[in-house]
């Protein structure tokens, strides 16, 4: 048989400092963390791998060139995450999950706004990295990155993450200069009843949790809303509550043509500032989130298809406030913006020969932010064309070439071209060899490009002093990625195995400066000077990452994820009045190590136990944040599930970071009110009720 076919079986479908590592206490720690996952699988079960085993295939996949692909064919490494993983991680939110991707580090910078990285370099809005939800892009174009906190989305909700490792701008675009999140949602027609879920914990840990999905004849549809409370670090002054409120529907009109139409809305307070700081007292903010998005897609054959997709999303945040500064008064400054994105893409896929298949399409998009706080009197705006094509063309049975690029029109900015370029050999049909070789862009974020934040007086209005003020016509990032990459499947050991070395050489980076040259239209003396954005550094990042999923028996489950990170380059940090330029060493932004490590066992009674432990290596979190000592996190999920005639009820006890005193983001105590996030420990006791 031709490996190109089995590799080709079709699969689930998709709808749309130094280490303490070696101290003995960390030792027990970690030991303790994989005596229970070894005790979960070496639990009574068949002592075989089930024979479907051989012949269940690598999974389709559709994030890295737009085309339904097997993993084996795809020309980049990934990590999916799917349902047994989501359950078995005992997560309760998307950066939690994303902790098991190699490479990856999350850090909450409140109790629940995160910010999720790869291969470091991260700051409070990680801004290359591209986020979608069936397709809608959620990063955020006023300030980059991603309002976790606000996407309105549950865990449950999510069929699987597949999580692109490595820049995939020929498919995405910039923003996905570091890789692409793809979390791809439930199917209404898959959750049919009602669907209740409570949760309690400690920290004040609330959420409340309803799903009703049904259909009639050709039309499904899901209806959420949620309620979510949580105190946040003990450490700081940031509670937060979340009410949200989605709907999705499927019309399918006939066996060619189908209608998606998605529409959501949250909001809620969020407690802001940091003790004894002028720049950031302790406040409440308010945050406003909604999106709509509308998508059409024409099967015309089982090779052939054409689909068209509109989206909008709202970011509002309310955020301003007054401080008394001794010998200044009373000041006033703010941090609140408003900002949309409208898009709308146009794709089409079709098979060309027995050998060649091809997804081509072009979109556009419109951006704006305003906010007299964070852009002035002016409201910012962008636009954007593009055209993207994908080719994957099997010259000889076992080599796949994969060409692609996209092109890239911006309103007022130079054209960007990102092309990528892959060969994946197949040794045989369980193993094969990929080379890949990419060049990616970050275009500036409307804040980077625009900032303008002034100090006001508070008493008339004036403006006295820059906070911020960009004064440089910037350039969009770029990066140049080299990648060789191995994929196994050993059934009989019941494990696949990717591992990826990578070359990423980064110029012309946007760091966040402190600029004393700048002077405001009325300068106060202690405040002279500004904070700004320049294009002024390099880095190059090489490594290797692992990717493990191990099956050893059935109902069980294991999955690895390590990552090694070298580091060499600098970025502009400060322009002294008088003195020389001080620079930033990029090498203590980029972990060394990290690595993950989840397992879990099912009976066959329904109780199910499983584990997770995570460990990062000290690293200095930019902008804001401060350097941080080595990360561990350790969590255990005892779960039981009870099947009755007309439901399913799930119970879950989860204990989180059961070492506790997980220091993230902010870690600065030399001083009379320190700054620094400590995460305890925490226990949830969670019920869901599934109604059929």
């Amino acid at each position: 048989m031709n490996p190109k076919t089995i590799l080709e079986i079709p699969g689930e479908p998709c709808d749309d400092s130094n280490c303490a590592n070696d101290s003995p206490g960390a030792q027990k720690r970690l030991l303790s963390a994989m005596l229970c996952i070894a005790g979960a699988v070496s639990a009574p079960a068949q002592s075989q791998v089930p024979e479907e085993y051989y012949f269940d295939d690598l999974p389709i996949v559709l994030s890295v060139t737009r085309l339904k692909q097997s993993l084996a064919d795809t020309p980049a490494s990934m990590t999916i995450i799917d349902k047994d993983m989501i359950r078995a991680s005992g997560a309760m939110n998307i950066p939690d999950l994303l902790r098991h991707v190699p490479g990856f580090q999350v850090a909450f910078v409140t109790g629940k706004r995160a910010s999720v990285t790869a291969h470091g370099r991260g700051d409070e809005y990680a801004r290359d990295m591209q986020v979608t939800i069936d397709g809608r892009s959620i990063y955020d174009p006023a300030f980059g990155g991603v309002s976790w906190q606000d996407i309105g989305l549950d865990v449950d909700d999510i069929q699987r993450i597949e999580v692109v490792r490595g820049t995939n701008a020929g498919s995405y675009g910039s923003n996905s200069f570091a890789g692409v999140v793809n979390i791809i949602t439930e199917h209404p027609a898959q959750q049919q009843g009602l669907l209740l879920k409570t949760r309690f914990g400690t920290g004040q840990n609330r959420q409340h949790y309803g799903r009703f999905a049904d259909s009639a004849g050709k039309f499904d549809f899901r209806i959420t809303a949620s309620r979510s409370e949580d105190d946040g670090f003990d450490t700081r002054h940031d509670s937060a509550s979340t009410n949200s409120f989605s709907f999705r529907g499927d019309y399918r009109a006939d066996s060619e043509n189908s209608f998606a139409l998605q529409l959501g809305h949250s909001s809620g307070p969020r407690e802001e500032g940091l003790t004894g700081s002028d720049e950031q007292p302790l406040r409440e903010a308010y945050h406003i989130n909604h999106y709509q998005q509308l998508r059409w897609n024409r099967q015309i054959s089982s090779e052939e298809e054409f689909h068209l997709q509109l989206y909008h999303n709202y970011q509002k945040k309310d955020d301003h406030f007054e401080s008394d500064v001794p010998g200044l008064g009373v000041l006033a400054l703010g941090y609140g913006f408003d900002s949309h994105r409208y898009d709308l893409e146009l794709q089409y896929t079709n098979r060309l020969s027995e050998q060649l298949r091809v997804v081509s399409g072009f979109g556009g998009r419109y951006e704006s932010a305003e906010g007299v706080w964070t852009f002035g009197e002016e409201k910012q705006t962008r636009g954007q064309l593009r055209a993207f094509s994908n080719v994957e063309w099997t010259p000889q049975p076992h080599t796949v070439l994969n060409f692609g690029a996209m092109y890239e029109a911006y309103e007022g900015k130079r054209g960007l071209f990102s092309p990528r370029f892959a060969i994946n050999q197949h040794l045989d049909t369980f193993n094969t060899l990929r080379f890949v070789a990419a060049r990616a862009y970050r275009m500036p974020t409307l804040f980077e490009d625009n900032s303008r934040v002034y100090i006001y007086r508070a008493s008339d209005m004036l403006p006295l002093d820059y906070f911020f003020l960009t004064q440089d016509d910037l350039e969009p990032e770029q990066i140049t990625a080299l990648e060789l990459g191995y994929l196994g499947k050993f059934p009989e050991q019941g494990l696949t195995l990717d591992i990826r070395l990578f070359s990423e050489r980064i110029r012309d980076i946007i760091p966040n400066i402190e600029d004393e040259l700048v002077l405001g239209p009325v300068p106060i003396p202690p405040l002279d000077g500004s904070q700004s954005y320049v294009n002024d550094g390099s880095v190059v990042i090489s490594g290797l990452e692992l990717d493990l999923k191990f099956r050893p028996v059935p109902h069980s489950l294991i999955h690895f994820g390590y990552g090694l990170a070298n580091a060499n380059g600098e970025q502009l940090k400060r322009v002294r009045r008088n003195g020389p330029l001080q620079y930033l060493d990029l090498q203590e932004s980029v972990p060394e190590q990290t690595f993950s490590l989840l397992g879990s066992y099912r009976f066959e009674n329904g109780l199910e136990i499983s584990s997770a432990f995570h460990y990062v290596d000290p690293m200095e979190w930019l902008y804001d944040g401060h350097f941080v000592p080595v990360r561990k996190r350790w969590d255990v999920r005892i779960g039981k599930r009870f099947r009755e005639s007309n439901a399913d009820i799930d119970l879950e006890l989860i204990a989180q970071n059961i070492d506790g005193n997980e220091i993230q983001f902010y870690n600065f105590i030399d001083r009379v009110d320190p700054w620094v996030n400590i995460s305890d420990r925490r226990i949830f006791l969670q019920a869901r009720v599934n109604f059929h």
